[in-house]
C-alpha cells in the first residue's frame, strides 16, 4: 500500500478532460455499483469537457485525487449556500481501502475553510460502511435519514472549527 501523505486535491480544470474521461472509464462499473449510471452522452472525452466547463463556471469547487499525475479519485464541494457545502466523493477501485478518501476528505476540511465555508454535509448509502467510516474518521456527526433515489442513505455534518 502507497502512502497517502503524498496526495493532492488538484482543482478541476478543462485540460483534466482526457485523463478524467480514462479514469472515468476505468472505473464506471465500479461506480455505478454505487451510484446511478451517467448519460450516455457522458461517455464521449468531448461531452466530458463540456461537462467540465459548466461545472467550473458555477460555485461548486471540484477538485481531482491526485499522486503525481495519477488521478486516484474526485472530491466535490457542490450548492454552496449560507456557508455550507455538500461534500461528495469517488475513489477509483484499485485505490479502495488504502485511506485514499480519508485522506482527500482532511484536506477538504481545508479547502473548504479556505473558501470562507463553516460547515460540510454529506449523504451516504446505508449499504456503503467504508464511506460512513470516512465521514466518521474525519469528525462527521450523523444528523438524519432519508431516502434518495431509491436508496436508503445517512445524513453526516461537519462543522468546521
Amino acid at each position: 500500500m502507497r502512502p497517502v501523505a503524498d496526495l493532492s486535491l488538484a482543482p478541476l480544470s478543462e485540460e483534466d478532460a482526457p485523463a478524467l474521461f480514462a479514469f472515468e472509464v476505468e472505473n464506471r462499473a465500479w461506480f455505478e455499483t454505487w451510484v446511478g449510471p451517467r448519460p450516455h452522452t457522458y461517455w464521449e472525452v468531448t461531452s466530458l469537457a463540456q461537462v467540465i466547463r459548466a461545472q467550473l463556471v458555477g460555485d461548486d469547487a471540484m477538485f481531482l485525487i491526485r499522486r503525481g499525475d495519477e488521478i486516484l479519485g474526485r472530491l466535490n464541494l457542490t450548492a454552496r449556500e449560507g456557508g455550507v457545502a455538500q461534500l461528495g466523493y469517488r475513489v477509483g477501485e484499485r485505490h479502495v481501502g488504502q485511506g485514499v478518501a480519508s485522506a482527500a476528505v482532511a484536506q477538504a476540511l481545508e479547502c473548504a475553510r479556505k473558501l470562507g465555508l463553516w460547515a460540510l454535509e454529506a449523504r451516504v448509502a446505508n449499504d456503503n460502511p467504508a464511506s460512513r467510516g470516512v465521514l466518521e474518521k474525519n469528525g462527521f456527526l450523523e444528523t438524519g435519514q432519508i431516502e434518495f433515489a431509491g436508496h436508503q442513505m445517512t445524513l453526516f455534518r461537519r462543522d468546521l472549527d
